[in-house]
């Protein structure tokens, strides 16, 4: 407020008071004329206000350190939220990479009984074509075999991680050498099944197709079966072969009635009907 404010304020009132008090001396009290009692009356407001505006700003400035304290505390809470679930994606990706190499070669049934639920497409760790994965031009480093590792496990581990890494020519390779290299293992189905999805994701649907067939024709028992007969219905829809396509889905419907792939399949065949296949 300035000093013209407070004068244009408070100047009528006080002349009023004093206008109307009957001390017949009171302009002369301590020798002191309205204007300068006027401007003490100013001062001491002045004072008041600055004393007023003052608090509000130290009350202003508690208030946003208490804010800054809470930013701060809450920052904390979420990257500790952050840590927690980056934790979490490595704890699950590790438990996948296990079943996945533990599942090979395994029938459905068992797998069904040890609480192992088979692979399908759409769930699998194994990046899109087009995401950010690192292209690489450096052959594919294929694991030896390994004086008695019958069953490949390490190099059935290297192809997987391969593909999981986005580097599908490369796992292409790896998981072609290791059918070659251990064609009576534990894990040929599940080699076989992500061989066909690695032809798949770098969209060369006939071979993924051939490779996938593969699956439910050598090894029909595999927990991968289900999942290579629902792929087998996704590539004939990617190549728009549509009466293949909803024959094998059809299929894959018939033989695994109330399971996960049969759901899928129903949702692939609903699409086509949206679209008008």
């Amino acid at each position: 407020m300035s000093s013209n404010t407070v004068r244009h304020l408070v100047k009528p009132l006080f002349i009023s008071i004093l206008l109307t008090t009957s001390a017949p001396g009171v302009f002369a009290e301590n020798g002191l004329s309205v204007e300068q009692r006027l401007g003490r009356l100013e001062n001491l407001l002045q004072n008041q206000v600055l004393v007023e505006q003052t608090r509000q700003m130290e009350q202003i400035q508690h208030e946003l350190t208490a804010l800054r304290e809470l930013l701060e505390a809450q920052e904390h809470q979420l990257g500790l939220i952050k840590q927690r679930q980056r934790n979490l994606y490595q704890d699950m990706d590790r438990r996948l990479n296990d079943l996945e190499i533990k599942g090979g070669g395994v029938s459905a049934s068992s797998g069904a009984s040890s609480g192992v639920a088979p692979a399908v497409s759409g769930a699998s760790s194994v990046p899109p074509p087009g995401s950010a994965t690192v292209v690489s031009n450096t052959p594919a480093v294929i694991a030896a075999p390994v004086v008695g590792d019958k069953n490949g496990k390490s190099a059935y581990t290297q192809a997987f991680n391969t593909l999981k890494e986005g580097k599908y020519q490369q796992a292409i390779m790896a998981f072609n050498s290791f059918q070659q290299t251990y064609p009576e293992s534990v894990y040929g189905a599940n080699a076989q099944y992500w061989l066909g999805e690695a032809y798949s994701v770098s969209r060369d649907y006939k071979t993924a197709l051939s490779e996938f067939q593969k699956v439910v024709s050598q090894y029909p028992q595999s927990n991968k079966a289900e999942g290579a007969m629902l792929k087998i219905g996704y590539t004939y829809y990617e190549m728009q072969d549509w009466a293949s396509a909803k024959t094998a889905l059809g299929a894959v419907i018939n033989k695994y009635p109330g399971t996960t792939v049969t759901r899928k399949a129903k949702e692939r065949l609903q699409r086509m009907k949206r679209e008008g296949h």
